[in-house]
């Protein structure tokens, strides 16, 4: 007959007294196994436990859904937010076909106005020049007479003897050009009209003197022209038929 200890279960010898392995007597009355501890009913527990009835664990697990989280404490750097509410965007109008036809006219402008900028630009330096153009036939006629017959009074002083007469009609011719072409910055001379009268007929006279009479060169010639054209101007703004560029105003 097979004997095994109670205590450690190992097989031992129908004569054994005693466990070799762990010494326990093998003759002993065995002792009762202790009870289970008690469990609840699976009655009760269908039935609805208590509040007490819920395991620690799944308590401790459960997150607390009543408590909420406290806010940051307010620190005194931080300055308050401020919100501003943007407006409501207008809805986009609906483009009917004639405004888009009509938009899809409208010239460029950005590139119109960029070549009116380029044009408008000038291409270099500009120098402020205090000359002044006439307006009228009558100025023209005298400014450029003047100065063509200064010119030839010049040259014929370079070829002959200086003369005083040639010099003061030199002055002279030179002072009417300077009241055509340099107004702005001439002083108001009186009896303008009658004086440049006066040089551009006594001009033309000499003029026409060593002309016809002597036979000068090339500066009589230039004197010549000089002075008919400054005499025929000044008589036209005597009598009133000057007339201006662009033809006669009715």
């Amino acid at each position: 007959m097979e004997r095994f200890c109670s205590n450690c279960g190992t097989e031992v010898d129908e004569t054994a007294v005693f466990c070799p392995t762990c010494g326990h007597p093998i003759d002993e009355t065995e002792r009762p196994m202790p009870a289970a501890p008690a469990w609840p009913d699976l009655e009760d527990v269908e039935d609805g436990p208590d509040d007490d009835g819920r395991d620690r664990e799944e308590r401790a697990s459960e997150p607390d859904r009543d408590r909420r989280p406290e806010p940051p404490a307010a620190s005194p750097n931080d300055a308050p937010t401020r919100i501003e509410a943007r407006p409501p965007r207008e809805p986009e109008r609906e483009r009917d076909p004639e405004n888009r036809s009509a938009e899809n006219r409208r010239p460029a402008t950005p590139a119109s106005s960029a070549a009116s900028d380029r044009r408008r630009r000038p291409a270099g330096p500009q120098m402020n020049l205090p000359i002044t153009a006439p307006v009228t036939l009558s100025g023209w006629l005298i400014g450029v007479g003047a100065g063509i017959a200064a010119i030839g009074l010049i040259v014929s002083l370079i070829v002959t003897t200086l003369n005083a007469i040639d010099l003061l009609l030199l002055v002279a011719l030179l002072g009417v050009t300077a009241t055509v072409f340099l107004s702005a910055r001439m002083p108001a001379v009186p009896h303008l009209r009658l004086v440049t009268l006066i040089v551009a007929l006594i001009t033309f006279g000499v003029a026409l003197d060593r002309v016809g009479f002597r036979g000068g060169g090339v500066g009589e010639l230039l004197l010549f022209m000089g002075s008919a054209a400054a005499a025929i101007g000044a008589v036209l703004l005597e009598l009133g038929q000057d007339q201006p560029l662009g033809g006669p105003q009715r």
